[in-house]
């Protein structure tokens, strides 16, 4: 798989938050409330940074898209077509229960084998005198805990997470919603596109992400014309 952007940031900014954290830790006695409180603030930290980074990254692409404009909706047109899709509401109820259970889960996880790594896996290091040997356990006690809340999150994340988009435009060199840029034609390693013409939508579907971008038209014909001739999409 590729190196994207998120990736790189999300791997850089993890790699930060265990050394930080590490450090603050090892001036911390071990099994004491202060460390407790350290850890569950790692952790949302740390959730809330896999949340945001890949959106952030999508701003610096903003203002990329000049080309002619193909098609496009409102967003009053865009609620009118999504009211009359009588499988959205399902759809958007399943996604909610997971995300629920993506941040239960991890939090849980984290209860769990915290206490069991500690106690059991890094005591040598936590409990020595010298300070490089508690940084060193607690290095080791973050990157654990990280890797099975990641292998979890991973696992609990449906595989397809809609993100309905409420305006748009189609140029003749990309589409345009926001923040959200898709240049053509689009990359098909990283994208793949459907049509639902009973449904009235298109979506693309962000391999690295997860994310399906939905975006609802009244012209089916015309978006699929604009999508094969500018975005190569057979």
């Amino acid at each position: 798989m590729a190196l994207t952007r998120s990736t790189l940031y999300m791997l850089l900014s993890t790699i930060a938050f265990i050394l930080v954290f590490s450090a603050i830790s090892t001036y911390v006695p071990p099994g004491s409330s202060w460390f407790w409180l350290i850890s569950i603030l790692y952790i949302l930290i740390f959730m809330t940074f896999a949340t945001i980074i890949p959106r952030l990254t999508t701003k610096r692409k903003a203002m990329e898209i000049k080309g002619s404009v193909v098609a496009k909706a409102s967003s009053e047109e865009i609620l009118n077509l999504m009211s009359r899709d009588m499988e959205l509401g399902k759809e958007l109820s399943r996604q909610s229960m997971f995300m629920i259970l993506m941040l239960i889960v991890p939090l849980l996880m984290w209860f769990i084998f915290a206490g069991m790594i500690q106690s059991y896996l890094l005591q040598p290091f936590m409990t020595n005198s010298e300070h490089y040997m508690r940084f060193l356990g607690y290095v080791i006690f973050y990157s654990l805990l990280i890797g099975i809340i990641r292998g979890v999150t991973y696992l609990t994340t449906p595989k397809k997470l809609i993100m309905l988009v409420n305006s748009y435009e189609i140029r003749s060199d990309g589409i345009k919603a926001g923040n959200l840029v898709i240049k053509f034609p689009i990359d098909e390693r990283r994208y793949s596109v459907e049509i639902n013409a009973h449904r009235g939508f298109f979506e693309i579907y962000d391999k690295t992400t997860r994310y399906a971008y939905r975006f609802y038209i009244s012209d089916v014909d015309k978006v699929r014309i604009a999508l094969g001739k500018y975005g190569k999409i057979r």
